[in-house]
């Protein structure tokens, strides 16, 4: 009797790394992740956090604590046994609960292991690659042949290398065969692949037209599949905005809100118990209060406008969100702290003994003794980030009002800078540095690097000192690295500039209490002491400190994993956009700069 599979992956992944169209390994077997449509309901739970939903239009939810399940898709269907070598076409008939595929070729049931590339485009499809028509491809091969069910996968022991090259597919009908050592070249490819089959996986069929190249790429490649998600804290409603214009929209549009209206204008009290369950059923299903849905049905009753002074919805952005909170940071910096249900935060002095750089540069610091981070997938896309139109929603196929998220509690330590010495620093930096982060500027916009920040020295040297406070923090607080996750709040023209490091893991709950502890004034001190000394030297220096073009998009410069690059999930910026020089250089750096001039 066969040995029943236990497939698993981490609850919190599927709305990120293992969201809608992410192509995940469990254990020897492939499967892609299928749009929410296919999701089941009795897994989910809604989580509310109105500052949110509110501006995506959308409720949230996610995995419930008590055995969650994800209905998913094998993928890729190509398959070749390790026995017998032939490649299987997987179709529903073959598969065995609880089982890892076999091969279904008479005699044989060997192990099938998937094949290791697959077909996208950069407009978010993905399909099988035609391993048939590769095999007829060849210098070699006979063209007239259509067989595409008698195909083997080998190594030929006699290549002079052990790669691509010695990989061959063959046919068994025309002996036709080619080896992968080209498999990934545009060139090669361009007349082969021609263009994108418009497909997904999960979906039946082509899903229209697409006009853009399909490109070979691993299955594992990291930009098979890039999540868009958007980040936002629980913080007290009486400090961001007002509930009755963020939720007038989705409320007016509920399916009930007409029958709402009717009975709340045309009675007097007799239908109150109608109503009343009117009202809870909209505020449930829309995560708002029950008081906000009587605002809104009463305006809108009045003839009084819902909206206020604003002009038009605002496109919900990461800084609109950012700026929110700061403004929170802020409020608990100077107004003695705050003490919300999620949200408890208190200022924490800075002792005398803290580098002379320290002193100068924060203005404060905030103990966030508990705070509650939602994260919402929006979408994602393949093969090369683009803006935001190329972002394929997780309901692919039909028009779901939720999105899936994922809940973290933890605390954190908040840093907050002054703006003005940070500008008398900008302004002396030597114009030679500055021509060249304007042409790393430049380069964004042109090759639309949409999500990562402006290109700015400000950013770059507090970017990297969260970092430098990052890889030193984990020593001593308890926690992981890949549990630690950075926010950046840098906005001139809202006069933010500051930084926030916090516990970013689900597991944990972040109750253990190590990182607060960290923050406090008889430790901060020292670590940032020891964070900025630990920059200043790299094992790969002067290499790494000297060489331009570093990361994703060549957007870093002095920074590596030996000594400024921390886990992905810890980043907000995909770990780019960073250079340890423009906090440390000893002729112009920021802390150099404020040591002299304090």
């Amino acid at each position: 009797m066969s040995k029943q599979v236990k497939r698993e992956i981490r609850a919190s992944t599927v709305a990120n790394a293992a969201g809608v169209g992410a192509v995940i390994d469990v254990g020897v077997e492939s499967f892609v992740v299928p749009g929410i449509d296919y999701w089941r309901q009795s897994s989910l739970r809604l989580v509310t956090l109105p500052r949110l939903s509110s501006r995506l239009k959308k409720n949230l939810k996610t995995t419930t604590e008590t055995k969650p399940s994800l209905k998913v898709s094998r993928f890729p269907r190509a398959m070749f046994c390790e026995k017998c070598r032939k490649i299987t076409f997987w179709k529903v008939e073959f598969e065995k609960q609880g089982q890892e595929p076999s091969c279904p070729h008479r005699g044989c049931d060997g192990a099938l292991v998937p094949m290791r590339f697959v077909v996208a485009c950069e407009n978010g499809h993905l399909d099988d690659f035609d391993w048939g028509r590769w095999a007829h491809s060849g210098p070699d091969a006979s063209p007239g042949c259509r067989s595409r069910d008698k195909l083997t996968f080998k190594v030929d022991e006699k290549a002079a290398t052990g790669g691509l090259a010695s990989l061959i597919v063959g046919c068994e009908t025309c002996k036709s065969s080619r080896s992968l050592e080209q498999i990934t070249s545009k060139d090669a490819n361009q007349h082969l692949l021609g263009k994108c089959s418009c497909r997904h996986p999960w979906l039946f069929g082509s899903q229209g037209s697409c006009d853009a190249q399909a490109e070979v790429l691993q299955r594992g490649a990291t930009n098979l599949h890039y999540p868009v998600t958007i980040s936002a804290l629980d913080i007290p409603d009486d400090l961001v905005v007002e509930a009755t214009e963020e939720f007038s929209e989705q409320i007016m549009a509920h399916p009930k809100y007409a029958k709402l209206k009717h009975f709340v204008s045309g009675t007097e009290g007799a239908n109150t118990d109608f109503v009343d369950l009117l009202v809870e059923t909209i505020a449930g299903q829309l995560s708002c209060k029950e008081a906000t849905v009587l605002d809104v049905v009463k305006a809108d009753i009045d003839g009084k406008p819902i909206s206020g002074n604003k002009k038009a919805p605002m496109e919900i952005d990461q800084n609109l969100l950012f700026n929110e909170e700061w403004k929170t940071i802020q409020h608990a910096l100077h107004g003695g702290g705050i003490a919300g249900q999620n949200f408890r935060a208190r200022p924490e002095p800075l002792d005398e003994n803290a580098p002379r750089w320290a002193r100068r540069l924060l203005e404060g610091v905030v103990l966030v003794e508990r705070l509650r981070e939602v994260r919402a997938y929006r979408g994602f896309q393949r093969v090369k980030p683009g803006g935001p139109e190329r972002t394929v929603p997780p309901d692919v196929s039909a028009s779901e009002n939720w999105l899936p998220c994922t809940e973290v509690f933890g605390e954190g330590i908040a840093l907050s800078f002054d703006l003005d010495s940070l500008k008398a620093w900008s302004a002396a930096i030597p114009e030679k540095e500055l021509n060249v982060l304007g042409q790393l500027e430049q380069k964004r916009l042109d090759e639309n690097f949409w999500f990562l920040p402006k290109v700015d020295p400000v950013f770059m040297a507090l970017h990297a000192l969260s970092h430098l406070l990052l890889r030193r923090i984990t020593f001593e607080c308890g926690y992981s690295s890949s549990s630690l996750r950075e926010r950046l709040y840098f906005d001139p023209d809202q006069s933010s500039a500051g930084i926030m490091i916090y516990t970013a893991d689900a597991d944990s709950e972040g109750s253990l209490g190590g990182l607060v502890r960290q923050g406090q004034k008889d430790r901060l001190a020292q670590t940032l002491y020891e964070a900025a000394e630990q920059g200043r030297w790299c094992s790969a220096d002067p290499v790494c400190s000297e060489t331009a073009g570093q990361g994703l998009g060549g957007f870093n410069r002095a920074a590596c994993h030996a000594c400024l690059l921390v886990a992905e999930t810890s980043c907000t910026c995909a770990n780019t956009v960073l250079d340890r020089r423009m906090l440390l250089d000893e002729k112009w750096g920021l802390l150099t700069f404020l040591e002299k001039n304090g």
